[in-house]
């Protein structure tokens, strides 16, 4: 099982990794065909093709120089074929549509991963951006 936790840890680290090199044919190839991706302002993306399209778009322009890094990576396996992770992230570099740059933002990035011919590969991918004083936990 460790090792199952071990190498979808390595698919999540890859989806930072590609971002930062702005790699988006790496990035595309961890999700799987039929993937689907809901990004922080709920665009719903459906396949890989689309996803690729859609990062590459956003890594031209306003994630152009843009740096993501992750913390807090977790791993659950509910079924011996499909992983859910978890993570916080912090983005900074990054631009708004004209240009003007923006403070660093924060969220949490939520994977689905199914074993597909012996590799981990993302099929859901939904991100969040926290909104820091919006809704607090209880106390």
């Amino acid at each position: 099982m460790s090792h199952e936790i071990a190498a979808i840890t390595r698919v999540v680290n890859a989806f930072a990794e590609a971002w930062n090199r702005h790699d988006m044919n790496a990035f595309a190839e961890l999700f799987a065909q039929d993937a689907e991706f809901v990004n922080v302002v709920g665009i719903w993306w459906k396949g890989q093709p689309e996803i690729k399209a859609a990062h590459e778009f956003t890594h031209q322009t306003m994630f152009k120089n843009s740096r993501l890094s992750l913390q807090e990576v977790s791993v659950r396996l509910p079924a011996p074929e499909i992983a859910i992770s978890r993570c916080r992230w912090t983005l900074e570099g990054h631009v708004s549509p004209e240009g003007d740059a923006l403070p660093a933002r924060h969220g949490i990035l939520v994977n689905t991963l199914r074993k597909i011919d012996g590799a981990w590969r993302i099929i859901d991918s939904q991100n969040t951006d926290i909104v820091e004083g919006v809704l607090s936990r209880p106390q």
